[in-house]
């Protein structure tokens, strides 16, 4: 996880004022979260919550509504001044403590910082040891023939994948399927992805074509204003891995036909206040709710992916508040989260932690589970995380290995390997690709076979050594190449895997292994299994081989901007746009049949865990949960068992009339809002029910209630039907002094969904002149 240092500094200039918060409803606050109260309230007790936090001093500086969330602070006054005298974080957390037994609050916890799931080096330290090829090391009969590539020059090629957008992980998550992509294609306005990360990069050619919009939460918006730019490049990275668009450029998406995606800068310097990442869910959903509706798409849903994350306990009560009420009333939305980076010693992440959240570990282009893959109980699914291709802002290229442009990095042989003579181009298709880490400098020398290089090479001396991947780590294997004096290392793929496959989990070690002495400190290319054998029959043939390896200096990239990173963040975006394309084919399944489809096909890994125990298809385990997601697989099986519609749910107004109202006419006066009533005095409730769409809902049974007491307000009627206009109106009486909820409920019941609506009344005594407290 990134430190939080660098956003602490950026919060506390964050102390513009915008005006005074209003208890009921905040117009304006303070940008600074610093020193906040996140309270969680019951929909239904919202003007409760609103009064205990005014009577214990508090201003509500944002009100997240929609999650029944508000943020509050102390006044300024005794009470602060106490507060903060018993200290810092312990304060916050007294506070929240005592909120928590006050009326009409469920849940307070102090604002805490959340992090990104910083991506780790993108050739993270992983054994080789698997696949290794036997010792005699003799090449196989197939390396004669040549793989069939297109041209080395277009650019879609330069990046060292198969072909545009089709990594591995594309293949590995069935995401390649001709039926997937003609779901992206036809079905993309089914779905809609929101991105909460680091921002997103437009001026990348990789998203022109893509239905984007975006929104940044009010508390950063000062000093990060565009939801546009990302500094950072995660944003950039994760968003192209679920939508960059099919245009004969670079790469492609899991969904690259034009997918609907929202990205939220939630996390403009890799870290945010949890308050500021729960406005970015909220902010998802306002989205969503708005183009559902703009789009007239009544069945469109919602993915959200988070790349984000706390262990901090706090943060997973509200979280667990916010998510377990937010999957209650939303079927439409499902949420992924990365389980994060931390390996085996993993705490608990949050909202990845949540049990109704798809936590998402990290696998290699193998299926083995990464090393740096949290290890933990919540972790439900698993998707490609190590090596990503993926887009990033073009301001990052310049320091980047993945160019687009004409002038590719070369390796040549001189005298032209026999076999090949006819295509002096065999070894730059693929073109060979220089590993992350390695040094770029130009040599030229004699060529030797080193096999597997798992020792000191020694007939290196002066020369370019040509060496197997498997074994042992790559880094381990140019290290002795280097020791017996090579002056360049050329790299090709272990005999157990395709003979054209080159991209793949090529490993250099750890940042700190490369800051910790000179290794790896030889220039070095990869190549792909056809290519190395070519050049091991030559050698073993006789021939005399001198390979120049030169590093072109190539220039920024100007259109399309891709780079490498690894992590459980670069797994999630693959897992949610599978979840997103499978959901847009079978939109009458709620979020759960979705998870239950997708955890229910998932792949398991081969051979046994890290720690020696053997997976079991259809059981979950720590390290990749129920297996690597597969999106063909999860579509056929919701095919052969296809959901039912969800139920509906309804638009239940409640209005309060003055007694004698009509209570289908749509003109009639209706009361304001926490009208005020006078014990005897009579009104008339009208309930109002509407669907999706807008549309009247006739014949439909709805219950009302009065709370606290069915005392305060007696009704002629507590059960009644919609009529033709799907409304109508019960006479009551006002009995007694109070504040009085009236609530309208529609029962759960066949293809309808429980929903509820109220209304509230100031009650005051006959003669009684002020207006009752709030």
């Amino acid at each position: 996880m990134a430190s939080q240092q660098g956003r602490q500094q950026l919060l506390a200039l964050l102390l513009l004022l915008l005006g005074q918060a209003c208890i009921s409803i905040p117009a304006a606050a303070s940008t600074s979260r610093e020193g906040t109260i996140l309270v969680s309230y019951d929909p239904l007790n919202r003007q409760q919550a609103l009064a205990s936090l005014n009577a214990r001093g508090y201003d509500v500086v944002q009100d997240l509504a929609t999650l029944s969330i508000l943020v509050a602070k102390l006044r300024r006054g005794p009470a602060a001044a106490a507060a903060a005298a018993a200290g810092g974080v312990a304060s916050a957390a007294a506070q929240a403590a005592a909120l928590e037994s006050a009326a009409g609050i469920e849940a307070a916890a102090s604002n805490g910082i959340m992090y990104l799931v910083n991506p780790v080096p993108a050739s993270p330290l992983i054994s080789d040891a698997a696949g290794t090829p036997s010792a005699g090391q003799q090449p196989s009969a197939a390396a004669s023939a040549q793989c069939a590539w297109p041209d080395a020059r277009d650019v879609d090629y330069t990046v060292g994948i198969k072909e545009e957008g089709r990594s591995y992980g594309m293949k590995m998550v069935q995401a390649d399927t001709a039926e997937m992509q003609d779901i992206a294609d036809k079905l993309k306005s089914k779905v809609l992805y929101c991105v909460m990360d680091t921002g997103l990069d437009v001026t990348n050619k990789e998203f022109a074509g893509v239905a984007l919009s975006g929104a940044v939460p009010e508390d950063i918006a000062p000093l990060s204003p565009r939801w546009d730019q990302d500094t950072v490049g995660h944003g950039t990275h994760v968003s192209g891995v679920i939508a960059a668009v099919r245009n004969a450029k670079g790469i492609i998406g899991v969904s690259p036909e034009g997918a609907n995606l929202i990205h939220v800068r939630v996390m403009p310097d890799a870290t945010a206040y949890t308050s500021t990442a729960l406005e970015g869910l909220q902010q998802c959903v306002t989205e969503f709710d708005r183009r559902k509706a703009a789009a007239a798409v009544p069945d469109m849903k919602l993915v959200i992916s988070m790349s984000l994350g706390s262990p901090e306990v706090p943060t997973r009560i509200l979280w667990d508040e916010v998510i377990s009420r937010l999957t209650v009333q939303r079927s439409d939305i499902l949420l992924v989260a990365a389980a994060g980076n931390t390996g085996t010693k993993a705490d608990f992440e949050y909202p990845a932690g949540n049990a109704n959240v798809l936590a998402v570990a990290a696998v290699d282009a193998s299926g083995a589970v990464a090393s740096f893959s949290t290890r933990q109980k919540y972790v439900a699914i698993a998707g490609p995380g190590v090596n990503i291709v993926s887009t990033i802002p073009l301001a990052l290229t310049t320091t980047d290995s993945y160019y687009l442009n004409q002038v590719l990095d070369r390796v040549s042989t001189t005298p032209p390997i026999p076999e090949v003579i006819a295509d002096p181009s065999f070894l730059a298709q693929p073109p060979p690709e220089p590993p992350a880490g390695i040094i770029r400098a130009d040599v030229s020398g004699p060529l030797v076979s080193c096999g597997l290089a798992s020792s000191v090479c020694e007939s290196a001396a002066g020369k370019i050594c040509l060496i197997q991947r498997g074994g042992s780590t790559f880094r381990d294997k140019v290290k002795n190449c280097m020791d017996g004096g090579g002056i360049g290392a050329l790299i090709y793929n272990r005999d157990d895997l395709p003979p054209c496959q080159r991209l793949d989990t090529i490993t250099v070690g750890s940042i700190e292994q490369q800051q910790a002495g000179p290794a790896d400190r030889v220039p070095t290319m990869a190549f792909t299994r056809t290519q190395g054998e070519a050049l091991l029959r030559a050698l073993q043939n006789g021939t005399q081989l001198t390979a120049s390896i030169r590093f072109p200096v190539l220039p920024a990239q100007t259109d399309v901007g891709l780079g490498l990173m690894s992590g459980t963040s670069m797994a999630t975006p693959a897992v949610s746009g599978v979840a997103g394309l499978v959901w847009s084919a079978h939109t009458a399944c709620g979020a759960a049949e979705i998870r239950n489809a997708l955890l229910a096909t998932a792949k398991m890994p081969q051979g046994a865990t890290p720690d020696g125990k053997t997976y079991v298809r259809g059981t979950r385990n720590n390290d990749v949960g129920f297996g690597i997601v597969q999106a063909l697989a999860a579509h056929k099986y919701l095919l052969a068992r296809p959901c039912k519609a969800p139920p509906r749910a309804l638009q239940v107004t409640v209005l309060v009339r003055p007694d004698g109202a009509n209570g289908t006419d749509a003109n009639a006066t209706a009361l304001p809002p926490d009208a005020l009533r006078t014990v005897g005095q009579r009104v008339t409730l009208i309930v109002k029910l509407r669907d999706a769409n807008g549309n009247p809902v006739v014949g439909q049974k709805v219950r009302i209630s009065v709370q606290p007491s069915p005392d305060m307000v007696k009704c002629g009627a507590y059960e009644r039907a919609t009529n033709v206009f799907g409304a109508f109106g019960v006479r009551c009486a006002v009995t007694k002094e109070g504040r009085a909820v009236l609530t309208a409920t529609v029962p759960a019941g066949p293809g309808v969904a429980a929903s509820k609506g109220q209304s509230t009344l100031n009650i005051r005594r006959a003669g009684q002149q002020t207006k009752l407290p709030r």
